[in-house]
């Protein structure tokens, strides 16, 4: 590749998002949602690849805290990935993953993470599906309750200054629980979360509603929606679109969705990106009517496979020798033991004879809790005596679920 690669100042935002924008096929962002991004983005992780005055390829990083099971890791968050037509199949993409996982390992992140617009390319840099998304629907006249945890509180709207003081730290309390979840800066939360209307909207859609669960005036959950209005044969059927539900407790959780269950002249509800452990699923007198499609979303790429071993907690105790492939990342490979339970854990490089040997895409699936080691095995993707497959479920599996709520 003969093209240069960089972080981009504030005064090239313009071209590098028109760039990610043809890369992408949608069109480029309103100046004011430039703007925007550049409130809480940090363009010293920004990567930009030049031909001439043009930029023909872009990415970056955000700067996370994220959730293991059972504690906490930095992370480099790999975003806005995209490479001109004109530019592809030119090892553009490879030089861009290069610079950037290099710099995670330097500023001492542990993993790195995305979201993948085709599963298919990170694979090869060493990234695992390490959590799945679900998107749900319901007709509104099935959502009748079997079970549902008693509440005493009560939910109102609000505006979006109020929610900027509570939300936040509804946010971090659920976080703590779930692997996958992430940080979020005052910044991302003023120009992302709650600036409304964010970019792009969806076509039809009204603005946000800010919904508030409150017990005794304490703040414990809060849910945000759209509405895309319709009629059919003269009665209303409009779609109600849930863009975030958070409850710190099983009350608030419940209290939400009965909030969002009564909203009145809606026919269908549909709500993006939640667990695979919904709590909801269960609850519904008629589950079937609840139509779901799950889809991967947080892919891991471990970085530093001591450090990453070492910020999460085993459910069960026990030790594995793990000889580890990675051929992107050379530096990262090798034979390592980890001896981990549920009070945490050691890793170190070693000369043990292997009990399982993977390549580091097979590590960041299982890391979150969110992939079986069993499942691997039986794709031909992790090696080892089925004791040793067996041990490893027993020490990576997690509950609940990794879940990764917001697309970065």
């Amino acid at each position: 590749m003969d093209y240069p690669i960089r972080p981009i100042a504030p005064s090239e935002a313009q071209k590098f998002f028109t760039s990610n924008a043809i890369a992408f096929g949608h069109d480029p962002r309103p100046e004011e949602a430039i703007a925007s991004t550049l409130e809480y983005a940090d363009l010293s992780r920004s990567i930009s690849v030049w031909d001439g005055d043009q930029v023909v390829a872009t990415a970056g990083t955000w700067s996370f805290e994220m959730t293991t099971p059972g504690g906490l890791v930095p992370c480099g968050g790999l975003t806005w990935v995209g490479v001109l037509p004109s530019h592809r199949r030119q090892g553009i993409l490879t030089a861009m993953m290069r610079y950037q996982l290099d710099q995670v390992r330097e500023r001492g992140e542990a993993i790195a993470a995305l979201w993948a617009s085709e599963a298919i390319i990170y694979q090869r840099f060493g990234y695992g599906m390490a959590a799945e998304g679900v998107e749900l629907a319901i007709d509104r006249t099935r959502t009748a309750l079997r079970t549902a945890p008693p509440f005493s509180g009560r939910c109102r709207y609000i505006q979006r200054d109020e929610a900027l003081g509570a939300w936040p730290g509804i946010w971090d309390t659920d976080r703590v629980r779930y692997p996958g979840m992430h940080s979020r800066s005052a910044g991302w939360w003023e120009n992302r979360v709650l600036k409304d209307p964010p970019w792009p909207g969806p076509a039809g859609f009204s603005s946000l509603f800010n919904v508030q669960y409150e017990e005794g005036g304490k703040p414990l959950g809060y849910a945000r929606y759209r509405i895309k209005e319709h009629y059919e044969n003269g009665s209303a059927a409009s779609v109600l679109s849930v863009q975030a539900l958070h409850g710190n407790t099983d009350g608030a959780y419940s209290a939400l969705w009965q909030h969002i269950f009564g909203v009145d002249l809606v026919g269908k509800i549909q709500a993006e990106w939640r667990r695979t452990d919904e709590p909801l699923y269960a609850m519904l007198a008629d589950p079937r009517r609840l139509v779901r499609r799950p889809s991967d979303t947080l892919w891991v790429r471990i970085v530093d496979t001591v450090q990453a071993l070492e910020a999460r907690r085993y459910r069960t105790a026990g030790a594995l020798v793990i000889e580890l492939r990675d051929d992107f990342c050379p530096w990262n490979g090798g034979r390592y033991v980890i001896e981990g339970g549920p009070d945490g854990a050691r890793c170190s490089h070693t000369t043990k004879t292997a009990d399982l040997t993977m390549t580091v895409n097979e590590l960041g699936a299982l890391y979150l809790g969110g992939m079986s080691a069993h499942q691997l095995a039986r794709a031909g993707r992790i090696e080892g005596a089925a004791q040793a497959i067996t041990t490893a479920d027993s020490m990576f599996a997690w509950a609940p679920q990794p879940w990764a709520p917001e697309i970065w």
